[in-house]
């Protein structure tokens, strides 16, 4: 964890459920400490000095790029990162993109009592009940909690999740459709209804109720029902933004409608990622996706719980956007561009204050010369 969050942990008094959450994630950060990657021989660790310097070194590169202030927003939860701060924090993790700690569904009978014992704690009032029972989705505002149980604790930068599925479901997958035909359905080509029986036969495997709290796996999704009345991408735009006559390209904005009020998953390919977002009392849904994507050429689903409780998917949708990654010397770009935005504030500065004095001037010479004018 960095220096400012150990303070902030040392120090912190929550007197709200915000402040008190933030303490959550601080402690969840603080057990990571221990997770060493070192040997270990009894209780001996050790850890090489080149690892601890890597660690301050990092830090210190994102005070650097971000400033200091931008720093400590988003590292208290102030605010999230824009795509330009997305893309300077690249620069500084080694030019990789982000993404919260991977989620690797199982296909265990049975789900641990620990994680069982945290979901009937975070929904209470009968919730965690029907959405065991496939009668409603995890409340869009209980979302993050329900991740915690899970071991999904995202972090500033990490706007995006990943979802893995077991060797034992994608080994199955291939050998039944073919692995030629598992990597085109990845890749956006819809799976012919033999193979979607297929696919549920291979899916069957995964636990059953880890499905119904967190979103489906990725690989799943290929296979699931189209359902257009229910759940559409409706289009997807990218907010370009231009430094020094260069597109850098920008946020990602999905748009489409689903049924009122309910949660809708955006599944991302080909990292791929998933994102959340609800409807509106009127079913539309926007998502901006600030995370910058990796190469031009993507393919996206949303899906939805339909009125007769069943997870259903949009149609694939096809889209392009400019990806930062194609610009050369990127690092170099942002920070001498960092630079010149600065020396342009300064210089702003400087003139503002040069008219203030200008005009404090003018406004005492004014007052004088009435006073010499005026009659004893």
């Amino acid at each position: 964890m960095t220096s400012y969050e150990f303070e902030r942990l040392r120090y912190f008094i929550p007197s709200s459920i915000s402040e008190q959450n933030e303490l959550y994630q601080l402690g969840d950060k603080a057990k990571s400490c221990w997770e060493y990657t070192g040997t270990q021989t009894a209780t001996n660790v050790t850890i090489s000095a080149s690892a601890v310097k890597s660690i301050s070194d990092y830090e210190a590169c994102v005070i650097k790029s971000l400033g200091e202030t931008a720093y400590k927003q988003i590292y208290s939860g102030v605010r999230t990162p824009t795509y330009e701060e997305h893309l300077k924090y690249e620069q500084c993790n080694s030019g990789q993109t982000k993404v919260s700690s991977v989620t690797y569904y199982t296909n265990e009978e049975k789900l641990p009592k620990t994680t069982e014992a945290c979901l009937k704690t975070v929904l209470t009032g009968g919730t965690f009940d029907k959405v065991r029972a496939s009668e409603a989705d995890v409340p869009y505002e209980l979302r993050d909690k329900v991740n915690r149980c899970f071991g999904v604790n995202p972090q500033p930068f990490e706007e995006a999740r990943v979802y893995k599925t077991p060797d034992a479901v994608k080994n199955c997958l291939k050998e039944d459709i073919g692995e030629a035909r598992f990597n085109e359905i990845n890749s956006g080509s819809q799976p012919t209804d033999e193979e979607k029986k297929k696919g549920e036969g291979c899916f069957a495997k995964l636990n059953r109720d880890q499905t119904k709290f967190l979103p489906l796996p990725p690989e799943q999704v290929h296979f699931l029902e189209t359902d257009p009345d229910s759940i559409n991408v409706g289009e997807v735009k990218q907010e370009t933004q231009k430094l020094k006559n260069v597109n850098i390209g920008g946020k990602v904005i999905f748009t489409g409608s689903a049924l009122p009020n309910s949660v809708v998953n955006i599944y991302i390919y080909s990292e791929p990622i998933v994102v959340t977002t609800k409807t509106d009392e009127n079913g539309d849904w926007v998502y901006e996706l600030d995370q910058p994507l990796e190469g031009d050429k993507h393919i996206a689903y949303a899906t939805v719980r339909n009125s007769a409780g069943k997870v259903v998917r949009s149609s694939v949708l096809d889209f392009s956007v400019v990806a930062a990654d194609d610009i050369e010397n990127l690092p170099q770009f942002l920070e001498e561009e960092g630079a010149v935005s600065s020396q342009n504030k300064i210089i702003i500065y400087a003139v503002i204050l040069i008219i203030i004095a200008i005009v404090a001037v003018l406004v005492v010479q004014r007052f004088g010369y009435k006073k010499e004018v005026l009659p004893k």
